[in-house]
């Protein structure tokens, strides 16, 4: 979209207000708000905000940062959240006073792996993805202040599944302004929905999945209830994750280059070499795909979560799958992935671990597609099945190691994302818990 384009908007839908949005390198999302009169100023200048405050980006004694729209992101939101119209644009952030990117821009960094695949593979090569949205739903209870809102299972109706009327007024909201559920439905465990949204390039899906859990969030909270995207809110509980769908697309051509020509194949080689890729680079990547302390409660073996570096068709218990389904939609589901991320960062490391076995022409090892969960550890040792990081301060270290992601990534960023998760795993190392007193107060 222009600027014409989006100042017509603006004034035929009588949009009042400018949500300025991005994320620090955490994953969370912020937001300016400016009068709808002001954006073709900010399209020439942009505008300036204090970036020490968002995840320790920027240091205080350089604080500011310029944040210029991306009108392709331009949406109004559902006239239902606000009292007047207001629109939602994501920003890209810049160094103050100077059209030079911002290194630690997660939606940067991300851009730029997306510029790298078309450099190494082909000018008009896109990444495509698409994340299923798993997220829980807590009322206040009375003796606590976080209840799940119903005790329904796997594809509950009416009245048992609670969170329905919520999810059919947040679908049709989302139809509204252009963003189609192909799906939604109740979870597993109690409490849980989900989301299936259509593929889109990798960028515009990142952006359309905050949008998402932003318009999600707000309802939610108009009815009652608390939206939570944590990977493992209780112990002895199954968690929630958000299974990532990727493939590289060839839009001169219009063919899925993941697609194999082979009646036998349902993979193309590249897209072998790209799994391969992924596998590689598995214990590094989880501290971007899996960034925080509680992600790995729900990556323990028993809870139907991907803990094994292995990948298999249809075996559900491996780290990366290949749902089924005709051969022209042949993608790779990357299973980890949680909602404690930051999605720029997960997408941006995703690609480029898959680019990097594109690159050296990686074969991945053989499919596996028995049930992992019941192999013995030798079973498992003989082939060669290793396990994800165990822990944040195990992520962190294998991240570290991984000196790949700091020339993929940049220097800057794994400098300084490494010492954002170390301070995070300290924190919690030494904090003193209620497990820790209910079982050492007598000793």
């Amino acid at each position: 979209m222009d600027l014409t384009k989006a100042l017509e908007l603006i004034d035929e839908k009588e949009v009042k207000e400018l949500a300025l949005q991005f994320t620090d390198l955490s994953g969370i999302l912020h937001t300016l708000w400016v009068p709808s009169q002001a954006l073709s100023q900010i399209m020439k200048d942009g505008i300036h905000t204090d970036g020490s405050s968002l995840s320790k980006m920027v240091d205080v004694s350089k604080s500011d940062v310029k944040l210029v729209p991306d009108l392709n992101s331009f949406a109004i939101l559902p006239p239902q959240l606000f009292e007047y119209k207001i629109a939602r644009v994501v920003c890209d952030i810049f160094k103050p006073d100077s059209d030079i990117p911002f290194g630690l821009d997660p939606r940067y960094i991300l851009k730029k792996v997306l510029t790298s695949i078309q450099e190494q593979i082909g000018s008009s090569v896109i990444g495509i993805a698409s994340s299923e949205i798993e997220f829980f739903l807590f009322e206040k209870g009375e003796d606590q202040p976080f209840k799940l809102i119903d005790n329904a299972g796997y594809l509950a109706s009416p009245p048992k599944d609670r969170g329905t009327r919520l999810r059919l007024k947040i679908t049709e909201a989302l139809r509204n302004i252009g963003i189609m559920i192909e799906k939604h439905h109740h979870e597993v465990p109690a409490g849980k929905s989900e989301f299936n949204i259509p593929y889109s390039e990798a960028l515009q899906m990142v952006d359309t999945i905050y949008l998402i859990k932003f318009i999600t969030k707000l309802m939610a909270h108009d009815y009652g209830f608390t939206a939570s995207f944590m990977p493992k809110p209780f112990h002895g509980e199954y968690g929630a994750g958000l299974h990532t769908h990727i493939n590289l697309r060839d839009q001169e051509k219009d063919t899925n280059l993941f697609s194999s020509s082979s009646e036998n194949l349902k993979l193309s080689s590249l897209a072998q070499n790209f799994l391969a890729g992924i596998l590689k680079h598995a214990k590094g990547l989880a501290l971007l795909t899996n960034p925080s302390v509680n992600s790995y409660k729900r990556l323990v073996p028993g809870w139907e979560a991907p803990v094994y570096i292995s990948w298999a068709n249809y075996n559900r218990s491996t780290l990366i799958r290949i749902p089924p389904g005709s051969k022209k939609a042949a993608r790779l589901e990357y299973r980890p992935t949680d909602g404690s991320c930051n999605f720029y960062l997960a997408y941006a490391g995703l690609f480029s671990s898959g680019l990097d076995g594109v690159k050296q022409k990686l074969d991945p090892s053989t499919p596996v597609e028995e049930n992992i969960y019941d192999m013995s550890a030798s079973e498992r040792r003989n082939k060669g099945i290793k396990m994800l990081p165990g822990n944040l301060g195990e992520a962190v270290l294998e991240f570290s190691k991984d000196t790949y992601f700091q020339e993929a990534l940049g220097s800057d960023f794994f400098r300084k994302y490494i010492s954002l998760k170390a301070e995070e795993w300290k924190e919690f190392s030494v904090y003193v818990h209620k497990w820790e007193r209910d079982r050492y107060i007598d000793v």
